[in-house]
């Protein structure tokens, strides 16, 4: 007795939980994170093609001394940024060695919105060993920025640099992530 054999079923592509996330918790309270998430197409109405890039404050501080003691982060109160193309282009620059910071003359990135602005710093620390990535943003109306930083190893930014390679090639050709002609 043979059986027919049961058909494929091929559930559509999930975009979702795709991130790249540095957690730098500390013991005083004062540590952040950062989390990259490609936005590639996801469907036909949806077309970012950017990378979204999110930083949070840590919540509270950490006990060094339980195991069960995990940092939080103010993910409620994040800032996020969308980079695209060029945007890629100038962090990538910047982990190739060929600029030290980001921006015309090293001076970071500047994002206008209607709803205020926003100043991108990634920088190479030659001295400190590791790399500065930074955002400012000051909303209408806002009093004072609201200002979140992290610094990146080089073992972290080695494997940073090769996701927003990767990233870039299928911001910019978007139609051979979903096989299109």
């Amino acid at each position: 007795m043979t059986q027919a054999a049961s058909p494929i079923i091929q559930a559509p592509p999930d975009y979702r939980g795709r991130t790249l996330c540095y957690y730098h918790p500390n013991g005083r309270g004062t540590g952040s994170a950062v989390r990259f998430e490609p936005r590639l197409n996801r469907n036909g109405n949806d077309r970012y093609n950017c990378f979204f890039v999110e930083w949070a404050r840590q919540k509270d501080r950490t006990s060094t001394t339980s195991p069960d003691a995990f940092a939080r982060f103010d993910w409620e109160g994040k800032i996020t940024v969308k980079l695209g193309f060029l945007d890629l282009c100038e962090l990538l620059t910047v982990l190739e060695g060929r600029a030290t910071a980001v921006g015309a003359n090293g001076k970071g990135l500047y994002h206008a919105t209607e709803q205020g602005n926003t100043l991108i710093t990634f920088a190479h620390q030659a001295e400190r060993k590791n790399y500065l990535f930074a955002v400012s943003r000051k909303l209408n109306g806002d009093a004072e920025p609201q200002r979140i930083s992290i610094a990146l190893s080089k073992i972290e930014t080695t494997g940073l640099r090769h996701v927003l390679q990767m990233g870039l090639f299928f911001v910019t050709f978007p139609g051979l992530l979903q096989g299109s002609q």
